[in-house]
């Protein structure tokens, strides 16, 4: 009768220890997984952002623009999280030799990178002396996550080769 007892006793306390067991790598795999950065949880850029852009001055003095425009930035919502997509409008006053005047412009583009340096193609339409004109652009953007400070530089059109900075909000 003692050792059917001792028996029961030695099997229950067996099976606590394999519950023990099972609980506790349950247990170190879930704070594992916590400790561990997902992608959703990385900085990113802020989403508004001003910019001034100016033209080549010396470079052609044949041709002198400068715009400033309003930039919207979509991170991650229709290509992924390292392809932005981005949205701006924006004025601009250009002259050269033989006249000079406003041109207004609105573009649709992606920005991709997710950390400081990013690749920024853009393509819209623009109005330059009352005709509507193709604008585009194509160029080198340095903006850090979670920086205000913008900094472009690149070829387009009304742009031409372009040099800007930027404050994002």
């Amino acid at each position: 009768m003692l050792s059917i007892i001792t028996y029961k006793s030695y099997m229950a306390n067996k099976i606590t220890n394999r519950y023990f067991i099972i609980l506790a790598i349950l247990l170190s795999q879930s704070v594992i997984a916590q400790s561990i950065k997902s992608d959703s949880s990385k900085s990113k850029m802020y989403n508004n952002s001003l910019n001034l852009s100016i033209g080549p001055g010396g470079i052609l003095i044949f041709f002198l623009p400068a715009a400033i425009y309003y930039e919207r930035m979509f991170q991650g919502k229709l290509f992924g999280p390292k392809i932005s997509s981005i949205v701006d409008v924006g004025v601009g006053f250009e002259t050269h030799w033989g006249d000079s005047g406003p041109f207004y412009m609105a573009r649709y583009g992606i920005l991709i990178g997710n950390k400081k340096p990013h690749l920024e193609v853009k393509a819209g339409a623009a109005i330059v002396y009352n005709e509507l004109h193709p604008s585009f652009s194509i160029g080198y953007r340095s903006q850090k996550p979670q920086s205000n400070f913008i900094f472009r530089t690149g070829v387009g059109w009304p742009e031409t080769l372009y040099v800007g900075w930027g404050v994002s909000f």
